[in-house]
């Protein structure tokens, strides 16, 4: 009996570490660096890089993820939600990946106009929108609900490699100009103070 109870929990033990050993088979996200109330939430999984951006400010989002040998053999899917809450509206959204490359552009389905022109180039993606965006901006079939649209797709990434995928929100052109015209009226009082 002891020698029996002793072999299942052997082949139990074996099986476990066995399991522990094994690959995984899926995109991680390894971390998100975010200023202020910027929030990510990761939904990716086997050959699948997906996640939600809340924008609470116009700092980029760094998204550090890491391929995993089951996430080789097809293509890495791409999709995303990307939410506004600054109040302020986006013109746009540049992407941009240290490894690997866009492969194919998917749809991008905004809540408010259309799409004025979208780019992808190496490692680097742009979108423009045709109206501001003050809701949401569907990239590929986040929500798989959303008829007729289609993921995007990265490739030149191997199992083990880890690669970084920075979005940033652009934002109103008149919301640029006024910040420029904050920093150029800081700059001018400060050197008023030295002199």
């Amino acid at each position: 009996m002891k020698k029996h109870l002793f072999a299942t929990a052997s082949v139990a033990l074996f099986a476990l570490s066995a399991l522990a050993a094994a690959p995984a088979s899926a995109i991680t996200l390894e971390g998100a660096l975010t200023q202020g109330g910027t929030v990510v939430t990761d939904f990716s999984g086997t050959r699948l890089v997906s996640f939600d951006i809340d924008f609470a400010n116009l700092a980029p989002a760094v998204l550090e993820f890491r391929v995993d040998a089951g996430d080789m053999g097809a293509p890495i899917a791409l999709d995303a939600m990307l939410r506004n809450f600054t109040g302020a509206g986006f013109s746009g959204f540049n992407f941009t990946l240290d490894r690997g490359s866009f492969a194919s552009v998917g749809s991008v389905t905004p809540q408010f106009g259309g799409i004025a022109s979208i780019t992808a180039s190496g490692g680097t993606a742009t979108i423009r929108l045709s109206a501001l965006e003050f809701l949401d901006v569907e990239i590929g079939d986040a929500l798989g609900t959303t008829a007729g649209a289609t993921d995007w797709t990265l490739a030149g990434l191997a199992a083990g490699d880890r690669f970084t995928l920075t979005v940033t929100a652009v934002p109103e052109p008149g919301t640029t100009a006024m910040l420029l015209a904050g920093l150029a009226v800081l700059g001018f009082m400060a050197s008023r103070r030295r002199g």
